[in-house]
């Protein structure tokens, strides 16, 4: 109990076996976690708005406007949540984007628009069922591209072959087909058989579009409120369309499609085609959304690609590109070689000074402080991503600070005092008040980043709470793990006939040389900042109206989005 007294300082420096144990703990937990934590292209965010698309051929904007948008709005009257309705009529189309109050629930709130939208009757007869969607941030993982000398129709069904196989893997939650034209049924009539049977176009193409809606069919009461129900009758293959009965005759007879036109399966025009390694392509979008891991999602579509090329046809391939991973793997590849390059330079300046022992346990102070951030950051919901590993790049050449503060105060006692524990503890806890602050300070600086409430506030989060872990156990292990390393390492005590060592002797011309530089140069420089304030002042004044010239005058350029090499050529032809 009296040595709980004299600070938890004291308390680790006379039981480094805790010391050591919190050291280790930290850092093999630290080392579990990396493998569980998620890794993604940048941090998942939610956008709490909801589109409502409706499509109505042939209509102007105004008419659009009159019979779309208008009963949109007048239908999303009095649902709770909704902070702000804007719609866009457009020929032929009509956009309603409604934001909601982040205090509610989306589901719940999509889910009340789409029921108060799907229950207006009143709209145009032309007007094609709504699609009320919720906006979903993803990002890119890989491509997919299938392609070969086959037809089309081929083509486009091995596509949605694969999606189907890629979206059954676990862990893959989003497969899009890409550039795969729609299908569609042309039917044709000639004028001779209309005669014949005594029929109109009008006739016909009422027929058909009484067999191609899906119609509301009522409502169902429910404790849980109102079951919209939907007579489901649509017809979308040429075998649908051959059977619809165009004319029913008394006595039981029908006359149906197939009997008075030809019906062919075929695929709708398009102004845009595919292709890859010179042959017709689809392409298939794999992103990664949700709890998928980015990294886990590309090493699965890559395997599979391969494995699937060497079942097919030599007129049929599969080939994946654009993979988003590798910006990833390069992101964490900079910051494990910026995390050895920065402890190797630590341990050697600080070797330039102290002894290459107390040089070698402040450097630890690197990796305890980086695994500790790991250890906690699966628990926050923070994954690796671009942004949290940024934050780790940025906060590597402060996190040893407070370390290095207090390893050369205890170093000091050492020298003028002689190798106790009390005298480590002693200059460890005359810094200890200032360098503490010193770190919460920083700390303070990147706290506002993790209130930041616009959709960007993950973005920033990452970067924060990256910076502010790695400087809390970086605190923490300089008050608590490193004196108690100090206190009990061995360092043999020189005798005066013994000749220094060339490490000895480096230290002694650089120690030497920085007294004279303090000496000679900045004490004097010192003396006159000091004793001439006004013109200390001045001269800074300059200099700070120095660099603002410099910024107007575009001497020191502001870019928004400054130049970098890609990976990818983009081109664009334009025919006239």
């Amino acid at each position: 109990m009296k040595n709980w007294r004299k600070g938890l300082i004291y308390w680790f420096a006379i039981n480094p076996v805790a010391a050591n144990l919190l050291m280790i703990i930290v850092m093999i937990v630290g080392l579990i976690s990396i493998s569980s934590i998620r890794k993604e292209m940048f941090p998942t965010t939610q956008v709490n708005m909801v589109t409502i698309n409706v499509a109505f051929p042939g209509a102007s904007p105004a008419e659009v406007e009159e019979g779309v948008c208008l009963k949109v709005e007048q239908a999303l009257n009095g649902i709770n949540g909704i902070d702000k309705v804007t719609c866009t009529a457009a020929e032929n189309f009509g956009n309603t984007l409604v934001e909601v109050d982040d205090a509610y629930d989306l589901g719940t709130v999509t889910n009340d628009i789409k029921n108060k939208v799907d229950g207006i009757n009143s709209f145009p007869e032309q007007v094609e069922k709504p699609i009320i969607s919720q906006i979903d941030v993803t990002f890119q993982a890989i491509y997919v591209s299938v392609f070969g000398d086959v037809t089309p129709k081929r083509l486009r069904e091995f596509a949605f072959d694969v999606r189907d196989e890629i979206i059954d893997m676990p862990g893959i939650s989003a497969v899009k087909v890409e550039g795969a034209r729609d299908l569609e049924v042309s039917i044709e009539v000639s004028e001779n058989t209309l005669r014949k049977y005594n029929l109109t176009f009008d006739e016909i193409a009422l027929a058909i579009r009484s067999s191609s809606l899906d119609l509301p069919a009522g409502a169902i009461k429910s404790k849980n409120g109102d079951i919209l129900v939907r007579a489901l009758g649509q017809a979308d293959s040429k075998n649908d369309f051959e059977n619809i009965v165009i004319r029913s005759y008394p006595n039981g007879s029908v006359l149906k499609l197939k009997d008075i036109a030809k019906v062919t399966d075929g695929f709708a025009e398009s102004s845009r085609f595919a292709k890859f390694d010179g042959k017709n392509a689809i392409s298939i979008r794999i992103n990664a959304i949700g709890d998928d891991d980015i990294i886990d999602v590309t090493n699965k579509v890559k395997k599979y690609v391969t494995e699937k090329q060497k079942t097919l046809d030599s007129n049929l391939h599969i080939a994946h590109w654009s993979d988003i991973s590798h910006y990833v793997h390069g992101r964490i590849n900079l910051m494990t070689k910026n995390l050895m390059l920065g402890a190797i330079l630590v341990l050697l300046i600080l070797t330039l000074f102290l002894r290459l022992k107390v040089a070698f346990w402040v450097m630890v102070g690197l990796p305890v402080a980086f695994l500790g951030t790991f250890m906690v950051m699966g628990y926050l919901g923070i994954t690796i991503n671009m942004l949290s590993l940024f934050g780790f790049i940025l906060v590597l050449g402060i996190v040893v600070d407070d370390a290095i503060v207090i390893g050369e105060s205890a170093y000091k006692e050492i020298q003028d005092k002689g190798h106790t524990i009390e005298n480590v503890v002693k200059g460890a806890q005359k810094v200890a008040l200032p360098a503490t602050f010193g770190v919460l300070t920083t700390i303070a600086a990147f706290v506002p980043l993790l209130f930041v409430g616009t959709i960007f506030g993950s973005f920033f989060e990452a970067i924060g709470w990256v910076v502010i872990l790695n400087l809390t156990f970086s605190l923490v292990e300089s008050k608590f793990i490193l004196p108690a390393h100090l206190a009990h390492m061995k360092l043999k005590q020189k005798t005066a006939e013994e000749k220094p060592s060339w490490l000895e002797r480096v230290q002694q011309k650089v120690n030497t040389g920085l007294y004279n530089f303090i000496q000679k140069k900045y004490q004097p420089l010192l003396h006159k900042a000091v004793h001439r304030p006004f013109l200390a002042t001045l001269i800074f004044i300059c200099v700070l109206g120095l660099s603002f010239v410099m910024l107007s005058t575009g001497i020191v350029r502001f870019v928004m989005n400054p130049q970098f090499s890609a990976d990818y050529i983009y081109g664009q032809v334009k025919m006239t």
